[in-house]
């Protein structure tokens, strides 16, 4: 499918889940490409894959303000999570521009018409989301306003673990175009759920950030994968904000969200042969969960998850340390 670019003066973020999100009137560009719906992490690789039937799907390129069309910019490819783009996240993208990247926003959701995964996460897999930040970095990888070995990936909750993934090698190894690999990783409160049971990973920067009390996506395998990933060599680091929970950055002040899965009970992992999800738990250690069958998948899930527990909202205390955080780190990417 050929792959075209349309200059968009103005680009409203659609679906976002809070009110009064500003119209930014900077310049972008919509790119559209190809990608697919992906049900089953065994189907991001080989046969499985090729099976798949691509769809068109876009993000949105956003500019420094003094942009310069003669130089390459470094770029962060962003993803949001399974509520689509909100204000908080609309801030960040901000704060990249102000630093000088090229930030370019993903939009899953808004490609296929979905406005959230809550309660569901079938109908935008997080195998979706991780094929399509790798198709990302394809399409900017030859790019000649993007320095390539200076794209970065960052996602917030589901669009975090589309990050973590692309900084496993042998996804890399699958999907990427030939020499092609993110510089790094930067990830908001990540669902760390179903990670592979081998310690194959980037060695570049990784940094999380995230809540100490977060019951959606619980932080403890996020901290075991980290120490993990740097006993391979890797260079991760995780930001633990005490008293704070999911989304502890945003505008909505902490409350309880009926319809989400808290993952605190779920073990899941990934096979690194058969590239499988499975419970070590369970007698499925060889054959893995069917993942790539609906109802299979939401059978697995309502084996361990649990609804109506997961707090959400706004920390008083650390509400913008994370953003405090992020421009420490932004100068040392460039």
């Amino acid at each position: 499918m050929r792959i075209f670019l349309t200059l968009i003066l103005t680009f409203l973020l659609a679906s976002c889940a809070e009110t009064n999100v500003p119209e930014a009137t900077y310049p972008k560009e919509k790119i559209s490409f190809p990608s697919k719906n992906i049900l089953g992490f065994e189907n991001l690789f080989n046969e499985g894959l090729n099976a798949q039937e691509d769809l068109e799907v876009f993000g949105v390129l956003h500019f420094p303000d003094d942009y310069n069309a003669a130089q390459s910019y470094p770029a962060i490819v962003a993803s949001h999570g399974s509520s689509n783009w909100r204000e908080h996240h609309l801030k960040y993208i901000e704060q990249m521009r102000q630093a000088d990247f090229i930030v370019f926003a993903m939009h899953p959701f808004d490609s296929r018409g979905v406005n959230s995964t809550v309660g569901n996460q079938i109908n935008v897999t997080s195998e979706t989301m991780i094929y399509e930040m790798a198709m990302s970095l394809n399409l900017l990888w030859d790019d000649p306003r993007i320095d390539a070995t200076k794209i970065y990936a960052a996602g917030w909750s589901l669009g975090g673990t589309a990050a973590i993934f692309n900084a496993w090698m042998p996804l890399q190894r699958a999907l990427n175009t030939p020499d092609a690999s993110y510089a790094g990783y930067l990830m908001w409160y990540p669902g760390c759920l179903a990670l592979p049971d081998n310690n194959d990973w980037d060695s570049d920067v990784f940094q999380i950030y995230m809540g100490e009390e977060d019951n959606y996506t619980p932080p403890e395998p996020c901290i075991q994968m980290v120490s993990e990933i740097n006993e391979g060599g890797g260079d991760a680091t995780i930001t633990l904000y005490p008293r704070s929970f999911h989304s502890f950055d945003g505008p909505i002040p902490l409350h309880l969200m009926p319809d989400a899965y808290s993952w605190n009970n779920c073990k899941f992992r990934l096979n690194a042969v058969t590239k499988k999800v499975y419970d070590p738990a369970s007698a499925d250690l060889k054959t893995g969960l069917e993942f790539s069958d609906p109802q299979a998948r939401l059978d697995a899930y309502r084996s361990c998850a649990v609804k109506g527990e997961v707090m959400a909202g706004f920390s008083p205390e650390y509400k913008n340390a994370a953003f405090q955080d992020l421009e420490k780190l932004l100068p040392s990417l460039r």
